[in-house]
């Protein structure tokens, strides 16, 4: 069931808001069995008296590594285990004298690479987080890992930290490897709803953020949006009903702009709004780090959502591009933030504003039933690999540019033409839909200007939003609205040729290439499966020289 906030009365709109508190999963699912799993992931709602109570042990822990001179730590973590720390090293930095903090959530061997070229493992800590204990990539960075560092400090269990759930086989890790000290999470707190428990708050520590500033604004902001505020006044009623209102009439792609420094706030919201509202072919789409134009360039189904650094002058700020948007009649939710720490406030509050604006879109904000599907892809490809030593994907070769490229059923592809499978696939896309562009490929800043350059023709051309996910960061990110939500889209995948031999990962049988292949190879075919256009390419080794190559291709064809 589904609803315009506009068609529901004040009365039914408070009582809502109650339920919520009460954690009542009725609010989104009829099915029993469905409203069992949401009460085990409504632990986020009251979660500060005992992460206050927490505080004393994650402060003590961390001023233990620095004083001991530990100078990087390494978190090794995907998606809820990572998205959190990965923002608040990037606004915040490190303080004086506290190591920096290494986001690893990746399988790219390039990154791998990078990790391991410094070698100061003496001074070096790894934060293995992961909720389950499960998950693939973080598993296969600690088994590289373990044994470089085994064969270099005396104690290697003392450079390793885990932040798991209970009873998780990372726990049972942990306790055979002598881990230097385990951080049990409340189980009933989802990933992408983990920010402000461990998850968030450990890393943070080690950064030398004040967290108890930190977790004090995000109580605040729960006490600004408690059961008895009238929803009018409360702020996470107020933005729900937004996102709620716009998402019910098509208005379904939320731009995201961000002053200086919380640009990178975008990276931990982004998959919160997708993974939690892309279901059912329906959902909001997160739209991070696009190039801003005028507002005649933009579709109708455009709404915006502005994060205002009130401490900057407006010459520096989005101000006046604001002010642009609000006259030609696109619906703009202003937050204005007044430090980093604020970030606190704003975790919890769109925590809220997603869970209620999920009750008038119809879809339950705590699962995630199609991510699994690339999960079970990615699983077939790798054992093929495993036993035939060959990966099952073959590619044609473009007439005109010599770039590799495979397409799905969806996209028709004549004569081995890269332009025309492009065209195929852009034309059938509407205005109102959009493009997503999934490199798996290092974090190269020179990736993002390209592929940026790219999303700025796309959108000029064609009209239509543009995303941008690396993989496999995006599988646990952005993935689950990619086939779960709006069906009017396309995306291009983007794979490197192998530059050299890497050494197998232990217990894989394979290396990082190939398992990120793997995950590429195997998210194709999930889309593919859900009927959704995606186009893979291949580039060679110089993967920046292909992508330039690539997007001269893309330019003919958007143009045509």
């Amino acid at each position: 069931m589904f609803i315009r906030p506009s068609y529901v009365g004040k009365s039914e709109k408070q009582e809502i808001l109650k339920r919520l508190w009460e954690k009542d999963p009725s609010l989104w699912s009829e099915d029993k069995e469905e409203q069992a799993s949401i009460a085990n992931r409504m632990g986020w709602l009251d979660l500060f008296p005992k992460m206050r109570s927490c505080l004393p042990e994650i402060k003590e822990f961390a001023r233990e590594i620095k004083d001991e001179g530990i100078e990087r730590v390494i978190l090794l973590g995907m998606g809820g285990s990572s998205l959190c720390p990965l923002v608040l090293s990037k606004i915040f930095g490190s303080a004086a004298e506290y190591p920096r903090l290494e986001v690893l959530d990746t399988t790219d061997p390039a990154e791998i690479e990078k990790v391991e070229s410094e070698k100061d493992w003496d001074k070096t800590l790894f934060v293995f987080a992961s909720k389950s204990g499960t998950t693939v990539e973080p598993n296969a960075q600690f088994n590289y890992f373990w044994p470089i560092v085994e064969g270099s400090v005396e104690e290697p269990g003392r450079h390793f930290i885990a932040i798991t759930d209970p009873g998780t086989p990372l726990e049972k890790l942990a306790g055979e490897k002598g881990f230097r000290k385990t951080f049990l999470n409340m189980p009933d707190i989802g990933g992408r709803y983990s920010a402000l428990s461990y998850f968030g708050l450990v890393p943070a520590a080690l950064l030398g953020i004040d967290i108890e500033r930190l977790l004090s604004r995000g109580e605040e902001m729960a006490a600004s949006c408690g059961p008895d505020v009238d929803w009018d006044e409360n702020p996470a009623c107020r933005l729900g009903e937004f996102l709620g209102e716009f998402g019910m009439q098509s208005k379904d792609k939320l731009s995201l702009l961000a002053d200086k420094p919380f640009e990178a706030f975008g990276l931990w919201l982004e998959q919160l709004i997708a993974e939690s509202t892309g279901k059912e072919t329906r959902g909001i789409v997160p739209v991070v780090g696009e190039s801003t134009g005028i507002p005649g360039f933009y579709g109708g189904e455009r709404i915006f959502a502005y994060f205002k650094n009130a401490n900057l002058p407006e010459e520096e700020t989005y101000q006046s591009f604001i002010q642009e948007l609000k006259e030609a009649d696109f619906p703009v939710y202003e937050l204005s933030l007044g430090d980093p720490y604020d970030l606190g406030g704003q975790f919890f509050l769109w925590e809220m504003a997603i869970a209620l604006a999920s009750v008038f879109i119809g879809v339950n904000p705590f699962n995630e039933p199609d991510v699994k599907v690339a999960k079970e892809k990615t699983r077939e490809i790798m054992e093929i690999y495993q036993r035939d030593k060959k990966m099952p994907v073959k590619f044609w070769v473009d007439a005109q540019s010599n770039i590799n490229f495979t397409a799905s059923k969806l996209v028709a592809v004549s004569m081995k033409s890269l332009a025309r499978a492009l065209r195929d696939m852009l034309y059938v896309i509407p205005s109102w839909g959009y493009v997503g562009f999934l490199p798996y490929l290092p974090y190269d800043p020179k990736v993002e200007e390209i592929i940026g350059e790219m999303r700025h023709l796309v959108r000029q051309e064609r009209g239509c939003a543009t995303t941008l996910g690396f993989g496999p960061r995006y599988l646990h990110s952005t993935g689950q609205i990619h086939k779960g939500g709006p069906m009017s889209v396309g995306f291009i995948i983007f794979t490197r040729k192998r530059a050299k031999e890497y050494p197998p990962v232990p217990g894989y049988d394979m290396s990082f290439w190939h398992i990120q292949f793997a995950q590429a190879v195997g998210d194709f075919k999930a889309l593919d499966h859900e009927n959704r256009r995606v186009i893979h390419v291949h580039l060679p080794q110089d993967y920046i020289l292909g992508l330039t190559s690539f997007s001269k291709v893309l330019s003919r064809a958007v143009k045509l």
